[in-house]
């Protein structure tokens, strides 16, 4: 109550000022009998009065205003909290924008790769080869080439003129690249000087560089070069890596179906398993977590009796449920402690973002539906849209389950593996209001 300490005080003072007026007498009389010094202090006693009441307002008033102090330094310390958290807040959003982006620039690629317009090779790589420079934050020279009759022909670069490529030997076999990921090389300013013949090229000042080869097949046609300059401090850190290693994993998946006539059948095996194993790298979790969430929902509908195509659509959205998790950021993903508010909406985002990102698949995009909405509970206060009931598609209730369940049953950093038993009474004691009943029932008669 905001009036309670100024009552407080008014109350103490009428209580003192009634006690005054009653018992000031009966003191004097108790002092002295002198009736010469009595007449004395009755004069004065107004001024005792005075003395007295102002020493007394003074200490209540005084004991407010610390109470004022007290609750004003812990308003600015929530207020100073509040700011911190508004500032992550909005560095976290300028992260995702950024990651975003990159995803439209990611997606726009690939969608071209796809077009049955030709899309050149040197044009690709050249555009990844961008997209990966920014990504590398601690990038400061870079470099792009196809092969032309197995020799390396330089096609762009940052931070170095294109002619000083030309003096750099054109053998393949000189330059390290594996197909199964990024080969880092420190300290190679005395190696790369003994491959070039100007030796005033910037080149020879490259103190640290990450190789990306782009393969089809077992054949590597090209790839590009990030450097660090031998005057930096940095160093590529193991986040950037993996996410050049996940660039280079989808590029080499989606070049498989490059010129594929039957590019379709391609995009559900090749595309699909290289954008697991893309999220893989980048949520530890991840791993293997799909195909059992898969393989645990063929199961669901095929005690529901469903027809081939919805079998084939529950798999597909299945082995894809997590694929919009991508573009949350690994240190999210992968947190140990409790998330954020802040940390947990970025999460929620995942399942919008993988409905975008699959619709836009002519193959794919019946599927995205089912993708959008196995965060939906049954009682409607799931996520994005609150679904209730049925009007949650039985493909995606029947992921939720599944998904939930080996989520249960599996070590996680930040929580405890449960039994079989305990993740059967969780089931039960979530069925009807974050699990739709009958997927609960039919799952429990298969893991029993």
């Amino acid at each position: 109550m905001k009036f309670k300490e100024p009552l407080k005080i008014v109350i103490y003072y009428m209580s003192f000022s009634f006690l005054w007026i009653f018992f000031s007498d009966k003191i004097l009389f108790i002092l002295t009998e002198d009736l010469s010094l009595l007449h004395t202090l009755e004069n004065y006693k107004g001024f005792f009065f005075i003395i007295l009441t102002a020493f007394f307002l003074f200490k209540m008033i005084k004991q407010s205003y610390s109470k004022i102090g007290d609750l004003n330094d812990q308003l600015q310390k929530t207020i100073l909290e509040s700011q911190n958290n508004q500032n992550l807040y909005i560095e976290k959003n300028l992260e995702l924008s950024k990651v975003n982006n990159i995803i439209d620039d990611y997606m726009n690629i690939f969608l071209k790769m796809l077009s049955p317009i030709e899309y050149k090779d040197e044009l690709f790589i050249s555009e990844v080869f961008r997209m990966a420079f920014k990504i590398a934050k601690e990038s400061d020279l870079g470099s792009a080439y196809i092969l032309e009759d197995d020799k390396v022909k330089f096609i762009d670069s940052i931070g170095f003129p294109i002619e000083d490529l030309k003096t750099m030997p054109k053998d393949i076999n000189l330059y390290k690249f594996s197909k199964d990921g990024v080969v880092s090389n420190i300290n190679n300013e005395s190696e790369i000087s003994k491959k070039i013949t100007n030796k005033n090229s910037p080149l020879t000042q490259i103190k640290e560089s990450l190789y990306i080869g782009i393969f089809k097949n077992e054949k590597i046609i090209g790839g590009f070069n990030l450097d660090i300059s031998i005057n930096s401090s940095k160093h590529y850190s193991h986040e950037t890596m993996n996410k050049i290693q996940e660039i280079q994993h989808l590029s080499n998946g989606f070049y498989k179906i490059k010129k594929s006539s039957d590019y379709k059948v391609m995009l559900q095996n090749d595309i699909v398993q290289s954008f697991i194993t893309a999220l893989e790298f980048h949520d530890h979790y991840t791993k293997g977590h799909s195909e059992s969430v898969a393989s645990y929902s063929i199961q669901i509908g095929k005690s529901l009796n469903l027809d081939e195509k919805q079998l084939d659509d529950l798999y597909w959205a299945a082995i894809m449920h997590d694929i919009g998790k991508i573009i949350v950021p690994s240190q999210i993903l992968n947190k140990k402690d409790k998330l954020s508010d802040s940390e947990y909406k970025i999460i929620k985002e995942h399942s919008q973002v993988g409905y975008e990102i699959i619709s836009q698949s002519d193959t794919l995009k019946e599927i995205s539906e089912y993708i959008l909405y196995h965060h939906e509970r049954w009682d409607g206060m799931g996520y994005p849209n609150g679904l209730k009931g049925d009007e949650i598609p039985l493909l995606s209730q029947i992921i939720c389950v599944a998904d939930s369940w080996h989520a249960m049953t599996s070590e996680r950093a930040y929580k405890k593996q449960l039994t079989k038993e305990e993740a059967t009474d969780e089931l039960l004691k979530n069925r009807g209001t974050q699990f739709s009943p009958m997927i609960v029932d039919v799952f429990i008669k298969i893991i029993v």
